[in-house]
């Protein structure tokens, strides 16, 4: 009787702890990562959180995150895949290939911000379009110090 007792008490502690460890997990997704909202998103959010920080009106902040999310993406379709081999493994004509890239890679994100810049000015004075520089390069060092990554291939 007593080990009976003993059984269920120990099943019931079991069950217990096994809820509070299902219920103390993060949400996640069915990859098995922790939900984070997608490239997207977090371009949104952060345009919507620099036309507060502007004190733009509902009108004006719709053209600019239209516009900020465009640039973003523009941006981003720029990119250049990283080399397989580090700089020390390869050979003088791939470090002047990757060299060139990272230039024409160069060029294409001046020409984006630059035809941006014409964008902004439509609806931005010269002083906000500044402060948006100004806020996306103290979120680029925030995300920098903090080890921001890109996504699971980078980690």
């Amino acid at each position: 009787m007593m080990n009976n007792m003993r059984n269920l008490m120990v099943a019931c502690v079991m069950m217990m702890a096994s809820i509070c460890v299902a219920v103390a997990r993060p949400e996640t997704s069915e990859e098995g990562r922790k939900n984070r909202p997608n490239m997207e998103q977090f371009t949104r959010a952060q345009a919507n959180c620099i036309a507060r920080q502007l004190d733009l009106d509902d009108a004006t902040t719709k053209k600019f995150v239209d516009a900020f999310c465009k640039c973003r993406n523009e941006i981003a379709a720029t990119r250049i895949p990283r080399p397989a081999k580090k700089p020390e493994n390869m050979t003088d004509a791939e470090v002047v290939r990757g060299i060139k890239a990272r230039f024409q890679q160069g060029r294409k994100i001046l020409y984006i911000r630059e035809k941006y810049f014409k964008v902004y000015s439509k609806f931005l004075t010269p002083k906000q379009i500044q402060r948006v520089y100004d806020l996306e390069r103290i979120d680029f060092q925030h995300f920098h110090k903090r080890g921001f990554k890109k996504g699971p291939q980078d980690r």
